[in-house]
């Protein structure tokens, strides 16, 4: 029986696997890359530089969003590709079609219908929770009953992570919520994305949002590296194609003009909600290449610290990802 009609068994209540309807990629294996972590942990712009950068590689953005998954996605929101809209292009690979035919009920045949279209063998997905990547695998956990081993697509976890104060400094400039919240949500993201990936024996690297932004060179290498996929001397941005990620996300591909342009031709809440996002952010465009994080040094007093790190867990969960807590106070508050 070919792959066009053999029929997989699915969970109750879940749609056609669109992989039973598909045939193959017989060139290459996928493998599939779920980036979690976050919001603020620079997911989109790794991912973009890992399209320009890393040959057969490429970030396909939120499909949490493109797919509107229930409880973890943001209404009417990454619906199309990006990049395109901004530079007024028709995208040929996120178009209305797939999303009709795409589902959140089968994320990695999905992701073989990007590979397939964009001629990859390596999607990364940026949609970010956690619970997206626990779906993903419990699905292929259902599959793995009837297909063979080598067959079945290979998963792996980024994890991008930016420090608990200056992630907690930003939650509060976006929501307006107290510091120890947003410290809450960053250690339970974590301890979550952690543990997630270890009880399903993914392989996995941790990119630190700082190590990232003072030597791209450097962390593009690792990833490479990780993904056992060449990396390219130049960026190529011509071909760079996802969906959502925040607007300050664009600068560096699309340049500070073209963004404000776009920006300015939105109306109503659109326009609206797209100016307090950037408002913190719009000082450290640069059109050539994002500046290092110092948003955060020299930020909050010793009141505020005490706030993020009393945060039971917290600390270790730090540690745990590499970074050295002290030297993190240290630079955070106002001497």
């Amino acid at each position: 029986m070919d792959a066009e009609t053999q029929e997989v068994p699915v969970l109750p209540g879940r749609l056609t696997n669109l992989r039973s309807r598909l045939p193959k990629p017989q060139e290459r294996s996928l493998t599939s890359i779920f980036v979690i972590g976050t919001l603020f942990s620079g997911s989109t712009l790794m991912g973009r530089d890992m399209t320009a950068r890393i040959k057969m590689a490429h970030y396909v953005g939120e499909l949490n969003n493109f797919t509107q998954v229930p409880d973890f996605s943001h209404k009417d929101s990454g619906r199309g590709c990006g990049p395109c809209s901004l530079l007024g292009k028709q995208c040929r690979h996120f178009t209305d079609a797939l999303r009709d035919r795409v589902s959140y009920d089968d994320i990695l045949g999905m992701h073989e219908q990007f590979a397939r279209s964009l001629g990859v063998s390596a999607i990364v997905d940026g949609s970010k929770f956690v619970a997206w990547m626990r779906r993903a695998v419990e699905q292929r956990a259902v599959e793995q009953r009837v297909a063979d081993r080598a067959s079945r697509t290979a998963v792996s976890a980024i994890i991008t992570v930016r420090n608990p104060i200056a992630f907690a400094i930003s939650h509060r400039n976006r929501t307006g919520e107290a510091l120890w919240r947003g410290a809450g949500i960053w250690r339970d993201t974590y301890v979550d994305a952690l543990r997630t990936a270890n009880f399903h024996g993914l392989p996995q690297l941790v990119v630190r949002y700082e190590d990232y932004m003072a030597d791209r060179e450097r962390s593009l290498e690792r990833l490479a590296a990780f993904l056992h996929l060449p990396l390219s001397p130049k960026p190529d941005n011509t071909s760079i194609h996802d969906t959502g990620g925040n607007w300050s996300s664009f600068v560096p591909y699309v340049g500070r003009e073209q963004l404000e342009k776009f920006i300015q031709q939105l109306h109503g809440s659109g326009r609206t909600d797209a100016e307090n996002f950037i408002k913190h952010a719009r000082a450290y465009w640069n059109d050539e290449k994002p500046q290092e994080d110092t948003r955060w040094h020299n930020s909050i007093n010793a009141g505020d610290a005490h706030g993020v790190l009393s945060t039971p867990g917290l600390a270790d969960v730090a540690s745990i990802l590499g970074y050295n807590i002290a030297e993190v106070v240290h630079l955070a508050i106002k001497g």
